[in-house]
C-alpha cells in the first residue's frame, strides 16, 4: 500500500477572476456553470419515482441502475457496467444518470457539519 506524503509547498494563490461569473436566471448563487442538463434532470426523476419500487426488492439493494430520461437502462452490480452501456447506446454523459439503489436522503435535510460560532 502507497504512503501518502504530505504537500511540503506553500498554498498557491488563486487570482480573481477577470470578469463576473454568469449566473441562472440573474441569481448570483447559481452560477451557469452549475445549471443541470434537463436530460439529468428528468433521468433523476425518473429514478426516483422508481426508487420506493426498486428499494422493495431486497436484491436490487446496493445494486447500480440507469436512466435515460423516464427510460431505464438497466440494473447492475457495477456502476461502470451502465456507463459502458449509456456510452455504447450513443448517450452523452448530460443525458443520463446511474445511481445506487439506496434510501435517499429527504431533500431538506442540511448535509453540511455545522460550523462553530
Amino acid at each position: 500500500m502507497a504512503t501518502v506524503q504530505p504537500n511540503r509547498e506553500p498554498p498557491a494563490t488563486v487570482p480573481p477572476l477577470p470578469v463576473p461569473i454568469p449566473s441562472v436566471g440573474g441569481n448570483p448563487a447559481l452560477p451557469l456553470s452549475c445549471a443541470i442538463p434537463p436530460g439529468i434532470l428528468r433521468s433523476q426523476e425518473a429514478f426516483r419515482r422508481d426508487l420506493p419500487q426498486l428499494l422493495q426488492n431486497k436484491r436490487l439493494f446496493r445494486q447500480w441502475v440507469a436512466y435515460h430520461e423516464a427510460t431505464r437502462i438497466g440494473i447492475a452490480p457495477s456502476e461502470d457496467d451502465l456507463y459502458e452501456e449509456c456510452f455504447r447506446r450513443g448517450l452523452r454523459e448530460e443525458e443520463f444518470v446511474v445511481c445506487c439503489i439506496v434510501p435517499e436522503l429527504p431533500r431538506d435535510i442540511d448535509v453540511a457539519p455545522p460550523h462553530e460560532v
